[in-house]
């Protein structure tokens, strides 16, 4: 009985090697990958597609049990492959942190309508509440705003497809699987599409530091538009000019800045703050 089993576990992984063949390709046509277990587990959970998952040979434990028994209720295959192999696409792939023996494939990311996100709010009874990225160049920063974001009860979020990160397996990884459930729009025009939801009602509201309103001065009880800008340069010209307020938060230390997904994540909390105590 032990022998057959460890004929079908070699057998499995040697099949898994023959089908990791194409993992350069794969990432040469800019495939996104996450790694981890409970980025994996969370990816699952949430919905979003998920063309394969890779195991390592040997990995165990109740979250690698977990993961194969949600991909089997889903229909998503899993892949064994040999510790070597596994390494190998590790590295070809690029991720920079431990995958804990757990790699998924997914779908090319969904965007969804920032608009539609906005009137499926109106529809819900509720004031919308979104965010814009303008100038957000690093992943990790991307990532860690979203996750600001989908933790503090935000509807959506949106940035430009120019001067911008793209929603890769950083952003993923960083993101903890907020990414998986947060609605996010790639714009083609950022200031265009700040315009037009501003003519539809809601109100642009950018994050500056050298802003003398504090941040806790504003209303966010009313449909808004919370923009965040990069630590270096900022909102841009236009995004500032189309700002109905800006804000900033006051700081009492040396250093006179926060991380720009720091700072986010302090003001999506007070506007949910202040509309919980509205209610």
């Amino acid at each position: 009985m032990n022998n057959r089993r460890s004929t079908e576990r070699i057998r499995r992984a040697r099949w898994s090697a023959q089908q990791l063949r194409n993992v350069r390709q794969l990432t040469r046509d800019t495939a996104l990958f996450i790694n981890g277990r409970n980025a994996v587990l969370e990816a699952l959970r949430s919905g979003k597609g998920l063309e394969k998952i890779f195991i390592m040979f040997g990995s165990e434990g109740e979250p690698v049990n977990e993961i194969r028994a949600e991909a089997k209720r889903l229909g998503v295959p899993c892949i064994v492959a040999d510790r070597k192999k596994f390494l190998q696409m590790e590295k070809d792939i690029g991720l920079g942190t431990r995958s804990q023996g757990i790699i998924a494939q997914l779908r090319e990311v969904e965007y969804e309508d920032i608009e539609a996100v906005v009137e499926n709010a109106w529809i819900d009874g509720r004031a919308p509440l979104v965010a814009a990225l303008d100038g957000i160049t690093d992943p990790r920063n991307m990532g860690a705003i979203i996750r600001s974001a989908e933790c503090a009860g935000i509807d959506g979020l949106f940035f430009g497809r120019r001067n911008s990160a793209i929603v890769n397996d950083v952003v993923m990884k960083t993101s903890a699987g907020a990414a998986n459930h947060l609605p996010l729009d790639r714009v083609a025009n950022l200031g265009d599409m700040l315009l037009r939801l501003k003519k539809s009602g809601l109100a642009i509201v950018g994050l500056d530091g050298s802003a003398t309103a504090s941040y806790t001065e504003h209303d966010f009880t009313a449909p808004t538009v919370i923009v965040v800008g990069s630590e270096g340069e900022g909102i841009g010209t236009r995004t500032k000019n189309l700002c109905d307020a800006l804000i900033s938060i006051p700081m009492r230390g040396q250093v006179t800045s926060l991380n720009a997904s720091v700072a986010a994540g302090v003001v999506f909390f007070e506007a949910q703050r202040q509309r919980q105590a509205k209610k």
